[in-house]
């Protein structure tokens, strides 16, 4: 059931500050105007970091199980740790092929830049989800976004996973092919954008731009495999 109540200080409360906390708040709550309401989901969490994601999506909706999986070693161990939900697990990404139909919805907030092998991820996504399941995955690092070749470089420079160029198009012919519904909009963040001197300016060039990019670029594609 949703759980229309909901305030970011819960999640606060729970997890403590985040910056994807807004984006994942946002794309739970447009998920939530297509899923079916009233019954108890099967959850995966892609590229779920240090594990905070799942136990947001606890708060805001009914969560049966969640599974957060992830290729970072380190970041794997800290989830598992602080793992206080007997709801949810976490697991190295090279075991998601176990999981076939087994997931009613994934979620993945600014993974799919990260993939060379784009449609190798889909065909797992889609293998996994259960018919009539559903993937919900932000990216606002594609190259129709103007602050993309900037920030692009950054992040080659300061972190070690890849950065791709693709297109929206790109991504949606590639889920598309491998047999996904492909849906698409703008993520309706309902946050204030936060202001930093440096990491604004260092990522975004003016706050301004990084508003205009938040508000106008971060996209949420929607995967549908058809019952």
């Amino acid at each position: 059931m949703k759980k229309t109540d909901f305030h970011i200080s819960q999640a606060h409360d729970l997890i403590g500050t985040h910056s994807n906390l807004p984006f994942w708040i946002s794309m739970i709550k447009a998920s939530q105007m297509v899923i079916p309401p009233d019954t108890s989901k099967v959850v995966l969490d892609f590229g779920c970091g240090e594990g905070k994601f799942l136990p947001v999506f606890d708060l805001m909706d009914d969560l049966k199980t969640g599974v957060g999986f992830e290729v970072d070693d380190k970041l794997l161990s800290i989830a598992k740790e602080r793992n206080q939900n007997s709801k949810i697990s976490y697991a190295h990404y090279d075991k998601l092929a176990n999981y076939k139909d087994y997931f009613d919805i994934a979620y993945s907030q600014e993974a799919l830049y990260t993939l060379p092998d784009l449609k190798k991820h889909a065909q797992e996504m889609f293998n996994c989800l259960k018919k009539g399941g559903y993937y919900f995955a932000t990216m606002g690092s594609h190259i129709q976004n103007p602050l993309w070749a900037h920030r692009r470089e950054i992040i080659r420079r300061e972190e070690s996973y890849p950065v791709c160029d693709y297109s929206l198009e790109q991504v949606a012919n590639v889920f598309f092919e491998v047999g996904f519904e492909v849906g698409l909009k703008r993520l309706p963040v309902e946050y204030f954008v936060i202001y930093h001197p440096e990491i604004t300016k260092a990522f975004s060039k003016s706050y301004l731009d990084l508003v205009n990019s938040v508000y106008e670029n971060k996209m949420l594609f929607l995967f549908w495999k058809e019952t």
